[in-house]
């Protein structure tokens, strides 16, 4: 962590400023050490704040493992001259409808390895990057060069950000895995200043993650975790990514097939096997209409609510300007 980033946290269970006690530093970047309130002390290793107990093994084990397997594969950096260049890069622009982010501090709720914090970097913004997970771990090490981008494990429902301290917040992809999706709404517009930027994608209703067989087999392998960890989805995705590819070709079959074993098909085999497995491994996995995200982004306090151009269920927003609120 750069030592630029310590003044933006605070304790996550009482919204107290913290004292940054570093025991190992390399120059302006704390190793290790301590983040202390009067009532908590927060550990920092290997260079990452930690908000949550660090193996954050309940409801995030299955990203833990997904992203620390397939920590690069999804950047935009790593498809150049591939079927899926440039893909990151323009799901980010169509669902928080932003152009150059230069000067900006922005929170990525729910980074995974960092794909979308790439992207944010390209346009100019520092990022923190939060994560359950222990992808933080395959995040870190992706921007360890980086002294523009901190990495923190924390739990986006209670963020450990200090009231109006970033200038946006985005969520691609996140929030419906957790158990309560608006509050991570919520907790955005509280560390969101006046006057910054929302942006929230979320899976909507009926699609593909909706889907009864999708459900079905997520809840299997969710009961059979414990017992054959990762191994199972791991060869159900790869089962189904290359041996349904060929009916690809034949639609009727290969949608006939896709019924009972739901599978995400992409140019790139890489990406089918990832989105395959990451449809039917994690613990919470929710859908929701349009109107209801809308909802939690108006009833916490975003004003300027616009359709993103990626599905129906991705919006971007922005908090009031400071007259408006000092108005209300």
């Amino acid at each position: 962590m750069h030592i630029q980033f310590a003044s933006y946290f605070t304790d996550p269970a009482t919204g107290e400023p913290l004292t940054l006690q570093p025991s190992e530093r390399r120059g302006d970047e704390i190793v290790t050490g301590v983040f202390a309130s009067s009532t908590a002390k927060y550990p920092i290793m290997r260079g990452i704040p930690r908000f949550v107990p660090v193996d954050a093994g309940n409801y995030s084990r299955s990203f833990g493992y997904q992203w620390n397997r397939w920590p690069r594969v999804q950047f935009d950096s790593e498809n150049t001259g591939g079927p899926m260049e440039g893909y990151t890069g323009r799901m980010f622009e169509r669902i928080t409808g932003q152009g150059s982010l230069a000067g900006q501090v922005i929170l990525d709720m729910g980074c995974g390895p960092g794909r979308f914090i790439e992207t944010a970097r390209n346009k100019g913004a520092r990022v923190i990057g939060l994560d359950y997970s222990t992808a933080v771990e395959a995040a870190h090490e992706n921007f360890k060069n980086d002294s523009g981008v901190c990495i923190c494990q924390g739990d986006a429902l209670h963020l450990p950000l200090a009231t109006h301290s970033v200038d946006g917040a985005y969520s691609i992809g996140v929030l419906h895995h957790t158990p309560e999706p608006r509050r991570g709404v919520d907790q955005a517009a509280r560390v969101v200043r006046a006057g910054g930027w929302l942006a929230l994608s979320v899976y909507g209703k009926g699609g593909y993650y909706d889907f009864p067989t999708v459900q079905a087999w997520r809840r299997v392998f969710k009961a059979l975790w414990p017992v054959a960890g990762q191994s199972l989805p791991l060869a159900y995705a790869y089962a189904t990514a290359y041996g349904l590819r060929p009916l690809r070709r034949i639609p009727l079959l290969s949608q006939a097939a896709r019924l009972l074993l739901p599978c995400i098909h992409l140019p790139d085999v890489r990406w089918s096997v990832l989105d395959t497995f990451d449809s039917v491994t994690p613990s919470y996995q929710s859908a929701h209409e349009a109107f209801e995200v809308f909802q939690w982004i108006k009833s916490a306090g975003f004003e300027e609510i616009e359709p993103g151009d990626w599905g129906y269920s991705a919006f971007h927003a922005r908090q009031p300007a400071a007259q408006t609120q000092a108005a209300s």
